[in-house]
C-alpha cells in the first residue's frame, strides 16, 4: 500500500465558522482559504508532519468545491479534489477525487463526521472535525483495514480568509 495515499486522509483546513445556534457551518469555514497542521502516524513507520493547504467555494452548478494541495514530509506535494452538496439538515453528501465511493459528511453541533472508502488499499476513513475556542478546528482521522487501525492523524485546521 502507498504511504502517500495515507496522506490523503486529511481533509479539511482557521476561525472556525458557527452559525448563530453554534453549529458548525463546514461552507462557511471551507470557503476561500484554509491551512491544516497534522501529525500521521501509519502502522510500522514514525510520525511524521501533514500538511494541507485548501481553497474551496461554490462552483457555477452550485456545488461546494475544495482543492487541497497536500504534503507529507519527505514527499511530492500532491493535489485532490472534494465535491459536496447538501441532502439534508446538517448532512453533505460528494465525491473526492481520492475515495472509491460516495462521501458522507454529518453536522452535530461544533462537530462533523466525515466517512469514505479510499481508492488505493480500500481503506475505510473516518474524519472527526471540532470547533475549538479559539476559532480552529480539531482533526482527527483513523484509518481501518479489516476493522483494525493501520493509520492516524491528528491536528489543528485554520482559517485564512
Amino acid at each position: 500500500m502507498k504511504t502517500a495515499a495515507l496522506i490523503l486522509l486529511v481533509a479539511l483546513g482557521g476561525p472556525a465558522c458557527a452559525s448563530p445556534d453554534g453549529k458548525l457551518d463546514m461552507m462557511g469555514f471551507f470557503t476561500g482559504r484554509t491551512h491544516g497542521d497534522n501529525v500521521i502516524r501509519i502502522a510500522f513507520h514514525h510520525p511524521h508532519k501533514l500538511i494541507v493547504d485548501s481553497i474551496g467555494g461554490r462552483n457555477k452548478e452550485g456545488e461546494f468545491i475544495l482543492i487541497d494541495n497536500v504534503e507529507e514530509e519527505g514527499k511530492p506535494a500532491t493535489k485532490r479534489t472534494w465535491s459536496m452538496h447538501p441532502v439534508g439538515p446538517d448532512h453533505f453528501s460528494g465525491s473526492l477525487s481520492d475515495a472509491s465511493g460516495p462521501v458522507d459528511i454529518t453536522v452535530s453541533g461544533d462537530s462533523a463526521t466525515i466517512r469514505y472508502v479510499m481508492k488505493d488499499g480500500g481503506l475505510k476513513i473516518e474524519q472527526r472535525l471540532q470547533m475549538q475556542r479559539d476559532g480552529t478546528l480539531a482533526n482527527h482521522v483513523v484509518a481501518r483495514k479489516f476493522g483494525m487501525k493501520f493509520a492516524q492523524a491528528d491536528g489543528t485546521i485554520r482559517k485564512l480568509d
